[in-house]
């Protein structure tokens, strides 16, 4: 950054200068007043410090008591620049705020441009170059919205010594060839030697030395250097060294760094002089000169030293400075809407009374002419218009109910068949009970078993409703990375008062490390609880269901193995094929379903890019194998 920062100075007294030479062309003894007064600060600015304030407190004064908002803004423009100088960020942004609100009041958008590139390059100066360059962006868009041509060599010259920052030489070629452009277009001297010091600097970096060397002589031997000020002569006799250096070409590097420290020292840049001492030092280190490299090294820790210290403390500032902003401009925002809410109301108390007034005009004149049939004409036809609209209403009312009767009727039907299984489980258990068929140790582990049933259904219920919910603007699908062991052991938990009734044996093989399945969870929910309550409904009494799991590729498959009745090739192919309702079958306790529940499931399948497969034998039993796809490993969900 350091090594850049001399450039953005002068950079940004090419934008003020000839808003100066504006103000004296309106030949005005106020405005004449107020030119020398902010030439004379400029002159201070590297000098006198202290008077250099004082000149711009004297001339905001003046511009104040006179009421000149525009030489106002000028006056604090100028103020920013000067404590930016200085290295006092803060308050450098707080006066191209300032100026900047003033400008854009008095829609001079040539003057808001340049108070928006002081903010640029404060934050460019705290190494926020992305920041910076999206400022500079802006820059750019208002003065190419204004036609303010001229300017925006300045503000690609700034957007160059960010890309350059970032190591981004691409695009800093890019915005230095527009800079250059304008530049040549409108004879500004300054920004070409800007423009060759900063192209030198990318061919440097590039190791292309020999155009380095030839974009920084371009500044030196220029027939007009005598407009060069310290800072670009520094700059180029600096990047001279280092590229002589690069080519083994001691002499030329020692004679060149030497001229740069000279040229940093009558600016009293410490910017430059932190850069050019670490040049000079590796000269005299290549040369061999450890006295002297060692000299020039501790020049250059101290300043590197109050580069730090300056760049620490204005950090700070500057972050405060934006916090206080920010609030101001969250509080001006308030008030704004609190006017605006003001000013509508005022508003609609006039148009109330207008409307009051219109209203009694209107029923004078209806009272008065009566019998003119125009009137009534118009009136039937706008009574026609409104009883077509409420009847279009009333059509679209009657399509929306019947649309909410299809789906309740849906709801209620998914309903009576997933929570058949469940509540008829319950109800059995409690049979039992009623008939003093289980003892009391038996009841009270029941009742806990009863608690932990109810509980579960309850929890499916709710994954019943949220489904039947998505359906009233069609099937919507949230997968997400679902624990399958875990997911089933809590879903088989709800079945094991009901196969504890029917002496079935419900064995869960529990595998570790298994990974996570892409599902989404309601539709799981209502898969298994259909799954496992079919595998109860036709295993008879004394038998047993195990799960299993077996996991591929990118998949990982659930099976479901019951002794139960089995099914026929006829019944598989029917179950396999058929996406409509399919025909049920009793169970071995006579329980009874709604052939709904296969259907579902395969639906619920499909939308989550899950396989389902049959495998059975009649009289010995059925597996179902229910295969996911499985969570990518490096995929954090």
């Amino acid at each position: 950054m350091f090594k850049n920062l001399f450039i953005i100075l002068v950079i940004g007294f090419l934008s003020l200068s000839p808003e100066v030479c504006e103000l004296v062309a309106q030949q005005s003894s106020e405005e004449e007043y107020i030119k020398a007064e902010l030439f004379r600060a400029q002159e201070l600015a590297y000098s006198n410090f202290d008077d250099a304030i004082t000149t711009l407190t004297e001339a905001y004064l003046y511009t104040k008591e006179h009421k000149i908002p525009l030489l106002t803004a000028e006056v604090l423009y100028t103020a920013g620049w000067i404590y930016y100088v200085k290295g006092m960020y803060d308050e450098s942004l707080t006066h191209f705020v300032e100026a900047r609100n003033l400008f854009r009041e008095q829609e001079d958008f040539a003057g808001e441009g340049k108070s928006l590139m002081g903010n640029g390059l404060v934050i460019q100066a705290l190494d926020r170059h992305k920041e910076a360059i999206s400022i500079f962006n802006q820059v750019l868009k208002i003065y190419e919205q204004h036609q303010v041509e001229e300017k925006k060599a300045s503000a690609y010259i700034n957007l160059s010594i960010s890309y350059i920052e970032q190591k981004e030489f691409a695009e800093a070629t890019r915005v230095l060839e527009e800079a250059r452009k304008f530049a040549e277009r409108y004879e500004l001297t300054s920004i070409l030697h800007h423009y060759h010091n900063k192209s030198g600097e990318i061919a440097y970096q590039m190791n292309e030395f020999d155009t380095a060397i030839q974009h920084h002589l371009a500044v030196l031997n220029d027939a007009d250097t005598k407009e060069a000020n310290a800072w670009e002569k520094s700059y180029a006799y600096a990047g001279l060294a280092q590229a002589y250096l690069a080519k083994g070409n001691l002499r030329l590097a020692e004679t060149n760094a030497l001229q740069a420290m000279d040229y940093a020292r009558g600016s009293q840049s410490i910017w430059d002089l932190e850069r050019n001492s670490a040049i000079l030092a590796s000269v005299y280190e290549a040369r061999g000169e450890s006295q002297k490299a060692y000299e020039s090294l501790r020049e250059n820790q101290r300043y590197r030293d109050s580069l730090y210290d300056i760049k620490t403390t204005q950090q700070v500032n500057v972050m405060h400075l934006e916090e206080k902003e920010l609030e101001n401009q969250r509080l001006t925002a308030d008030m704004e809407l609190k006017e605006t809410e003001l000013q509508s109301k005022r508003i609609q108390i006039i148009a109330l009374g207008v409307f009051a007034l219109l209203l009694v005009l209107i029923l004078f004149l209806t009272w008065k002419n009566y019998k003119q049939k125009g009137r009534f004409a118009e009136e039937l036809r706008q009574k026609n218009r409104v009883i077509e609209a409420n009847q279009a209403t009333l059509v679209k009312r009657n399509d929306a109910l019947s649309t909410l009767d299809e789906h309740k009727n849906k709801l209620f039907t998914i309903i009576s068949h997933d929570l058949r299984s469940p509540i008829s489980s319950i109800q059995q258990t409690l049979v039992l009970a009623e008939a003093d068929l289980i003892g009391p140790e038996e009841f009270t582990k029941l009742t806990g078993d009863l608690k932990k049933q109810t509980d579960a259904t309850l929890v499916m219920i709710d994954n019943l409703l949220q489904w039947s919910h998505s359906q009233l603007d069609g099937v919507l699908v949230n997968r997400s990375a679902i624990d399958l062991v875990e997911t089933v052991s809590a879903i088989l938990s709800t079945y094991e008062a009901g196969a504890a009734f029917k002496d079935i044996k419900l064995k869960h093989h529990k595998p570790e490390g298994l990974p996570r399945i892409l599902v989404d969870a309601g539709h799981l929910s209502v898969i298994l609880h259909n799954l496992i309550s079919n595998a109860l409904k036709f295993t008879a009494e004394g038998k047993k269901i195990e799960l299993d799991y077996e996991q591929q590729a990118d998949e990982l498959t659930l099976k479901i193995i019951d002794e139960g009745t089995g099914m026929n090739a006829e019944k598989l192919q029917e179950i396999k094929s058929n996406q409509e309702q399919i025909l049920s079958k009793v169970g071995t306790a006579l329980e009874t379903g709604t052939g709904l529940g296969l259907m579902v499931v395969k639906q619920f399948l499909e939308l989550n890019e899950a396989t389902f497969d049959i495998q059975s034998t009649p009289g010995k039993g059925s597996t179902f194998f229910v295969s996911f796809k499985t969570v990518p490993a490096d995929t954090d969900l």
